[in-house]
């Protein structure tokens, strides 16, 4: 089968590899639709907690079309999404229902083959059969809605709450509109890019703010004594430095994009103290993909727009480069098509 593979960091390659074996308790999911995700570009860095040589792709559906012997609740011709985070179910975190910190975690496309292929074997339990009504594009985007539902989790958005987001890439319009269905008087984007600020409007941003010199004023005009959310979909670290400075006191500030592994901060720990701040992580999911699956079929979250290409394997290595230069918005493999 054809497949993408970064046979070492900061390397990519698409090439003829061997069809996936199915384990007694695996299907094989052969690939409709495959995202591009900022965290395949820490992988191809080294930036994350991924093996080489690796096929990424951890945001897929596809169909089943070879099931294993022990598999009871799956069938060839279903349509599944995969939950990329594999769990052992019995480890100290498994069972305190914080299977995300699993103590022998795995990942689909980040320690084991992903979804930038034709085909993938993946443990039965990891699939999600998906509704007759979710398109092929919208059950990509599971993946990434489950983790906007994590964090929103991780959160207590209360009502009237203002809340900033800093970035506004696929992630960040995810959130937009998540936030506003949360109970936020305020959902208030920063980004650098017009296109990606107009779109965030269009998908519920009450005001939009560009990057610059006039970036402070205006924030401070939109929310005089701060906000109570504020939220980093950059994982730049200077980006999230600053972003303390618009937090009200007993504000929450969430981390919600990625950042190399080895970046610091500078950060007061009195200010945390005097203003009562609330610091909050946010990785990956858990167990969220069913939320996921019925927010994006009952039309809460809408992600056509974020959708700006649909490539074929072929076209992955400039697609990359494309997305680390910020010139795409989400981008969409399809194995099938040529």
């Amino acid at each position: 089968m054809k497949a993408v593979v970064f046979p070492e960091p900061e390397t990519v390659v698409v090439k003829q590899v061997d069809d996936p074996n199915c384990g007694p308790r695996e299907v094989v999911v052969q690939v409709a639709t495959s995202g591009l995700c900022g965290t395949d570009l820490h992988i191809f860095r080294n930036e994350y907690m991924s093996d080489f040589p690796v096929i990424p792709g951890h945001e897929f559906g596809g169909e089943v079309v070879e099931v294993g012997e022990e598999v009871t609740d799956l069938q060839r011709g279903d349509r599944v999404a995969v939950d990329p985070n594999l769990y052992c179910g019995h480890c100290y975190f498994c069972r305190n229902e914080q299977a995300n910190h699993c103590l022998n975690w795995q990942g689909v496309g980040i320690t084991r083959p992903g979804g930038f292929a034709e085909y993938t074997a993946v443990p039965a339990r990891a699939c999600y059969r998906l509704p007759d009504e979710l398109t092929d594009a919208q059950a990509a985007f599971i993946e990434p809605v489950s983790c906007v539902v994590h964090a929103l989790n991780r959160l207590r958005v209360w009502p009237g709450d203002e809340v900033l987001i800093f970035g506004v890439g696929p992630m960040g319009l995810i959130l937009v509109q998540a936030l506003r269905h949360s109970g936020a008087s305020q959902v208030v984007a920063v980004d650098k890019q017009p296109a990606r600020l107009e779109l965030a409007r269009q998908l519920g941003a009450t005001a939009t703010v560009a990057v610059g010199p006039d970036q402070a004023e205006t924030l401070r005009e939109l929310a005089p004594h701060g906000f109570a959310v504020v939220v980093d979909a950059t994982g730049v670290p200077a980006v999230i430095e600053r972003a303390f400075d618009y937090l009200k006191p007993r504000g929450q500030f969430l981390q919600f994009g990625v950042t190399p592994m080895d970046a610091t901060i500078s950060l007061r720990p009195y200010d945390v103290f005097r203003h009562d701040w609330s610091i909050i992580g946010s990785f990956a999911l858990c167990y969220t993909f069913q939320p996921a699956i019925a927010w994006l079929a009952n039309g809460v979250i809408d992600v056509a727009p974020l959708i700006s290409h649909n490539l074929p394997l072929s076209d992955f290595p400039t697609a990359l480069r494309r997305f680390a230069d910020g010139e795409t918005l989400k981008v969409h493999v399809r194995p099938a098509v040529n």
